[in-house]
């Protein structure tokens, strides 16, 4: 990936079953995304009939099978889940799953190689104000996020930078934020993507979007992105990372199982 590529790409986390209104917006504005889905969650899951519908037009990714954050329970059974997931998912899709995210982005490094061993080619976290394509660590691919569909206040992206020592994501922000409204953020985080390349990646919550009353500012945000597909072609994830390992001429096996 050169510094002049620029790209797009969605991924949303839970497998509620309003993740098919944040599908509708996908599809109305010509994008495209990944869905991570865990077999159950307390905020709910939509049944194995419906993802399978939702796996016909967009990418399911694992998320473990009952939402755990890893780095609560022992390593054996974050192992189990790690695996488990991307059986289930397959099962249930009939279709490849190279993608991974950890529930709310709580994981070890010793995780990194239990997602690897799974067969898992990438793994997404929740690192914000990033457009870095997928970092490689080790076998595995590491992609970072730009914006949560989400009204983060300044101390809440600050709090994100210093955990994951990211300072120059801080100044990016600094430079090209200008604002901590989310919709602002991504019409200036998109523009300097495709002035300078990179990747400019949206996630989110479609329980959490309700809860706050997102709906209309997303499809905003979604409306911004389909302007400039034809500028940063809109993948999903695997997709992203697949391009990547394309530009990078890594061998298949490499990060693969």
């Amino acid at each position: 990936m050169n510094d002049i590529q620029s790209y797009i790409t969605t991924s949303w986390d839970d497998g509620h079953p309003l993740d098919f209104r944040i599908a509708e917006l996908l599809s109305k504005h010509g994008l495209t995304g990944t869905f991570y889905i865990p077999r159950e969650a307390d905020a709910g899951v939509m049944p194995e009939q419906s993802i399978r519908e939702l796996s016909k037009s967009f990418e399911i990714g694992a998320h473990t099978m009952r939402h755990v954050f890893l780095n609560t329970v022992p390593d054996a059974e974050a192992a189990r889940e790690i695996v488990d997931s991307r059986g289930w998912v397959q099962d249930v899709t009939g279709n490849a799953c190279p993608v991974f995210c950890p529930p709310g982005g709580k994981f070890s490094a010793a995780h990194l190689p239990m997602i690897e061993r799974a067969g898992f080619q990438a793994m997404r976290s929740v690192e914000l104000l990033s457009f870095a394509p997928p970092r490689r660590r080790g076998n595995l691919l590491i992609m970072p996020t730009t914006l949560q569909a989400h009204p983060h206040g300044l101390g809440a992206y600050v709090r994100n930078v210093l955990k994951r020592r990211a300072l120059a994501n801080l100044w990016l922000y600094v430079l090209h934020g200008h604002s901590t409204d989310w919709p602002a953020l991504a019409r200036s985080f998109l523009d300097f993507a495709t002035h300078h390349g990179g990747v400019f990646h949206l996630w989110g919550h479609s329980w959490e979007i309700e809860a706050n009353g997102q709906w209309e500012r997303l499809d905003e945000v979604l409306g911004f992105m389909g302007e400039i597909k034809g500028q940063a072609p809109c993948l999903t994830n695997g997709e992203l990372c697949e391009q990547f390992r394309v530009a990078k001429s890594l061998p298949a096996d490499a990060i693969t199982a």
